[in-house]
Formats: C-alpha cells, structure tokens, sequence
C-alpha cells in the first residue's frame, strides 16, 4: 500500500520541477535549451491540475494554490489560440491556393499512403520534406498532376520538394541560414492579385548549433516577410511552436502572423504519440493574405502529419464597384 506521505512528498517535488520547467519556457530566449521547455504549456497545464487534485486530497495546503497558480501560469499563453474569431471562407478572393505541407521522414517508406492522400486533397503548390534519394520515384508518379518540381533529393536535413499544378510567374532557391540547406519561394499572378508561397523546412534545435541556426532561419523569414512585396505565405516544418518566445519574436519583426490562428490546438508531431503532442509544422502570413479551412491530416506513416490550408491575397473593394 502506498504511504500517503510519500506520495505528497513525491506530488510537492513533481510540482518545483514543474515550476522550474514553467520559468525556464519563459526565459526561452536566453538560452536554446530553455527554449526547449516552452513548448510543452498544454502539458504543464494538464500536469499542474493533476498535482493540484493529488495535494488536495493528500495535504491541502499550501502546496494546492502553487499547482493551480501554475495551471494558470501556463493557461495564459493557450488561451489566444482559441480567441480568434473564425475566419470564414471568403465570397470574394483573388487567385485561391489549396497548399499542403508534409515532412514525409526519411525512413518513412509507406509511400502509397503518401500518393493516395495527395491525390485525394488536391492540393495546388505541395511542400514535401526530409526527400531523400529513396523518394523520388514516388514524386515521380505525381509528375502528371504536378509538372512544376523543384526539388532537393538530400537528407532529413536537406532534402525538400515543393510541387506545383499551375506554373509561377517567379520561383526562387533561398538559403535561409547560408548553411547550404535550401527553401524555395514560387510567386502566383492573377487577375486577382499576386501572392508568394514559401515551402522551408528550419533546423532542428537540440544542441547550441543547431538551435542557433533554426533562430538565424527565423530571423531571416522574418527579413524576408519585411522586404517582400505582395502577400507571402510560409508553410512547412518550422521545428518550433507557438509558445516559444523566439517564434513569438520573429512573428512580431517579420509582421506575420499564424495561418487561421482560430484553429485552436493543431499538434502535429510526434504522431501516435498524444502525451507529447506539439505543433511544430505552420502556415505563416503576412498582411494582405486571407486564410482559412487549416486542417491537420491522417497519419501517413511519418512522425508528422501532414497540413493543409486555403490562401488567397486580399481583394480590396474598389470605391464605387
């Protein structure tokens, strides 16, 4: 039988490394690893109410109000996922793109799986990540659908497809962080407008270097989203969340902002693993672009799902019209 004294004891030093964990997150952009802890807010939460129930019936004292300030600590960067009001597909919008997002994992081989749900969502620009060698007979098949290709057959670093129905007027190889690891930005014109799509996939952050170059990523997307011109969309593996305060930064230099940030809760990795879920794949925007419909997919044998989302630029009323 469980001593209830030991419980407590274990519950109160469960409850300090979650505080610790909690401030750590805050203070993300000092260090990379305390970046790591930030992404984990909707966990403390749930983990912060469960101390909170297992002090009260155990101990009720002092120790139950720390659980619940910090329950709510870590509430308060979840809640504005979900104030936004929902952003209705519009009645008038210029030249529309269906855009699908998916890190495919390089060891991932269930490329059927892949090709069938491609060929179901229909996407119009498709952004496929971590392509390797092993990949390209499955983009191959898509080449009917997809006649415009850019891709980088690399590594779970390097590798990169984005795919296109309709030819842009304009395509581009950028290398965000000049490490050789390449994005690529296609920019449709209409008679409603332009608007830009980049497909990017940023480093992973474990480690000082590598965290070091996904923050030089973001801060050139965030260049990248000042000195465009027209609408820009970003969409891909971003290896951040929403509650980093690096992303947060680079959102408010870069003037961007979360595609249909009404969405709420859309964890995208790891799949089939609910405990840990993160979102770290994104639609980004700057002002001019109108969003809505993102969905987080099936699982298609990766260690992401895939996502897709509707983008047009903003049709501005002409006065009289």
């Amino acid at each position: 039988m469980l001593d209830p004294r030991r419980v407590a004891f274990l519950a109160r030093l469960a409850l300090v490394l979650l505080v610790a964990a909690t401030l750590f997150g805050f203070a993300g952009a000092m260090w990379w690893a305390f970046d790591l802890f930030s992404h984990f807010r909707v966990q403390y939460v749930v983990a912060a109410l469960l101390l909170a129930l297992v002090l009260s019936v155990l101990c009720r004292d002092r120790w139950v109000l720390l659980a619940v300030a910090l329950g709510a600590a870590n509430l308060l960067p979840v809640v504005p996922l979900f104030l936004h009001p929902p952003e209705a597909v519009p009645e008038k919008s210029g030249h529309r793109l269906r855009l699908m997002s998916f890190n495919v994992f390089g060891f991932n081989r269930q490329d059927a799986r892949m090709l069938e749900y491609v060929r179901r969502e229909r996407p119009d620009v498709l952004v496929l990540l971590e392509i390797t060698p092993e990949w390209l007979p499955s983009i191959r098949q898509l080449a009917a659908d997809y006649p415009h290709r850019w891709i980088n057959a690399g590594n779970a670093v390097t590798g990169i497809a984005v795919l296109s129905r309709a030819a842009p007027q304009h395509s581009n190889t950028l290398d965000l962080a000049r490490n050789g690891v390449p994005s690529y930005l296609l920019t449709f014109e209409s008679d409603g407008g332009s608007i830009s799509v980049l497909g990017t996939h940023l480093s992973w952050p474990f480690g000082e270097h590598n965290a070091k170059v996904r923050n030089s990523q973001l801060a050139a997307l965030a260049q990248l989203a000042r000195d465009h011109t027209g609408p820009l969309v970003i969409v891909g593996d971003l290896n951040i969340t929403p509650f980093s305060p690096v992303f947060q930064q680079a959102l408010r230099e870069g003037g961007l902002r979360r595609c249909v940030p009404d969405a709420g809760l859309t964890p995208t990795w790891p799949a089939r693993v609910p405990p840990l879920f993160i979102q770290i794949d994104h639609c980004l925007a700057t002002a001019g672009v109108q969003a809505w419909g993102f969905e987080v997919g099936e699982y298609l044998g990766s260690d992401h799902y895939p996502i897709t989302v509707e983008v047009a630029p903003t049709v501005v009323s002409k006065v009289g019209s």
